[in-house]
């Protein structure tokens, strides 16, 4: 096995294990999902999802790059201020992808990974409910010695279905503004938003 080769496995492990992480420790608190998600059928039919058959999947690091995929999110996402989107095109830098990490939870992950680090938010989802998050995660050891808090601003949500099964597909439009308060008391604000798409997986 030659050098390349070794790395990529493991950046696959690290960012496989960093996904683990996230999903593992919001298995084991209680998650309130504070919104109610309005649904629309028709949302599929959009015009932006036109746009996104033309640009291929921005894929996280570890994944399996297949050059046939079409790009599962135009949602822009940011944190600290607010940014000039004509001006930054790395705000839409990300990927969507969905999972069942408990029987009736649904968690729609938006965001990108590089093998070492990964950020974005997640919306957790149940019976038209939900609660919006941001994340970042490293592989550096005490992932989760200091946890931040996070505030809802405002979160809107719009989904395709009320209910998902393993193997949907699956259509949505986010926007959200959080604040988080970080392990040092500082206030980081986060906003996202826009359109996704993917296909419900279990993790």
């Amino acid at each position: 096995m030659n050098l390349n080769s070794k790395r990529l496995k493991l950046k696959t492990a690290v960012w496989g294990s960093v996904m683990f992480l996230l999903i593992s420790c919001r298995d084991k608190k209680q998650i309130i999902l504070t919104d109610v998600a309005k649904i629309n059928a028709e949302i599929s039919k959009d015009s932006i999802y036109n746009e996104l058959d033309k640009q291929q999947e921005v894929f996280s690091e570890g994944e399996n790059f297949d050059s046939s995929f079409k790009k599962s999110s135009d949602v822009a996402y940011f944190f600290g201020e607010k940014i000039d989107l004509q001006k930054n095109h790395y705000a839409k830098l990300n990927n969507c992808r969905a999972y069942f990490f408990r029987k009736d939870t649904l968690s729609i992950n938006i965001g990108i990974g590089n093998g070492f680090t990964s950020n974005g938010f997640i919306i957790n989802y149940k019976n038209k409910h939900f609660y919006t998050q941001p994340f970042y995660s490293t592989d550096v050891v005490g992932l989760d010695d200091h946890e931040s808090s996070y505030k809802i601003i405002y979160e809107n949500l719009v989904l395709d279905k009320l209910n998902y099964e393993i193997g949907d597909s699956l259509y949505g439009n986010i926007e959200f503004k959080s604040i988080e308060t970080d392990m040092d008391g500082k206030a980081i604000e986060h906003f996202g938003k826009g359109s996704f798409r993917t296909k419900v997986k279990k993790y």
